[in-house]
């Protein structure tokens, strides 16, 4: 029997199906934009219709639905509470699939579900105690405490986007004030890039993008960094060292064997890769093995991943 993992980003909705032995289905493979712009009914329409293109993708259905949100959550209520990137306030995700689909359904954040993937089939495999860090839309995370998922007394473990590394920052929609992924995440730096292309700063970037800030992106800013253009390099210096900063907070405060870092900035990791471990080893009590910060080779389907593990488990633990 079939289950159904989907993930619900802040950029992307994806799903898919797996088989009972953890083989994606790439006909099942269904992803979409999902345009949070239009409120949290629009949000909801494009993750119904893409579960049911990946259902209708293969014989038997499904057994269930593992659902990856953004946080924070209420997963015993399935309730997603506060999607700060998102805007979503209160929307019970569990209740309209289970609804729609008449199947069981299991919710869990999608930093955390992360972590489940990479302890249970990615780079961190049967290491006991791991924190997955997606870097991406935002900067979510998960934590593996001996070999099970840590949510918390309140399911707002892994919320690792929300501490703050400069009180006096600037205000974050979650309520606080220079939270980390105003600083490392992708749309930090897209904030960044657009600030300075109207600043009149000069860069290959720039050029690019044709002077369109719309246009700026990851990828750009990739090409330009190769490129040698000392502008796009001094920006990706800048996310290693707020990147290292970040990971010495959870090295020193949780002391995992290991990191696993995801998301689309690590795309641009040989720029960066250097400064972060050099900012680590000057900010942590105790200095990470080379290997203890690792790269996910899970990459956009990682939640996907999680997702299936946490309706699997739950299905077997009825």
């Amino acid at each position: 029997m079939n289950y159904l993992a989907l993930d619900i980003g802040g950029t992307k909705t994806s799903a898919a199906l797996f088989t009972g032995e953890g083989v994606l289905l790439e006909t099942s493979f269904k992803t979409a934009a999902t345009e949070t712009e239009k409120g949290e009914e629009a949000v909801y329409e494009t993750a119904r219709a893409l579960v049911q293109a990946a259902l209708d993708s293969a014989e038997g259905g499904a057994r269930g639905i593992g659902v990856g949100s953004p946080g924070p959550l209420n997963r015993e209520h399935g309730i997603i509470l506060h999607a700060p990137l998102m805007g979503w306030r209160n929307f019970p995700i569990v209740q309209r699939l289970a609804a729609d689909f008449k199947l069981p359904v299991r919710l869990d954040n999608d930093g955390n579900l992360g972590a489940l993937a990479e302890g249970r089939a990615g780079v961190a495999k049967a290491v006991p105690n791991l924190v997955y860090i997606t870097v991406s839309t935002g900067c979510g995370g998960g934590i593996i405490a001996d070999g099970k998922l840590y949510h918390g007394a309140h399911d707002s473990a892994g919320e690792i986007g929300h501490f703050s590394i400069d009180p006096q920052g600037p205000p974050c929609p979650c309520g606080s004030h220079g939270c980390f992924e105003l600083y490392a995440s992708g749309t930090a730096l897209l904030d960044k890039m657009r600030l300075d292309m109207k600043a009149g700063k000069q860069s290959l970037v720039f050029k690019l993008a044709a002077f369109q800030p719309e246009k700026l992106s990851g990828r750009l800013l990739d090409q330009a960094a190769a490129a040698g253009d000392e502008y796009a390099l001094s920006l990706y210096q800048q996310e290693g060292f707020y990147l290292g900063a970040g990971l010495a907070n959870v090295f020193n405060m949780l002391d995992p064997e290991v990191i696993v870092l995801g998301g689309g900035i690590t795309k641009g990791r040989h720029f960066f890769h250097d400064k972060m471990m050099e900012t680590l080893a000057e900010r942590c009590l105790r200095k990470p093995a080379e290997d203890a910060v690792r790269y996910s080779v899970l990459n956009d389907r990682v939640v996907l991943y999680g997702a299936y593990f946490l309706i699997k488990e739950a299905m077997e633990n009825i």
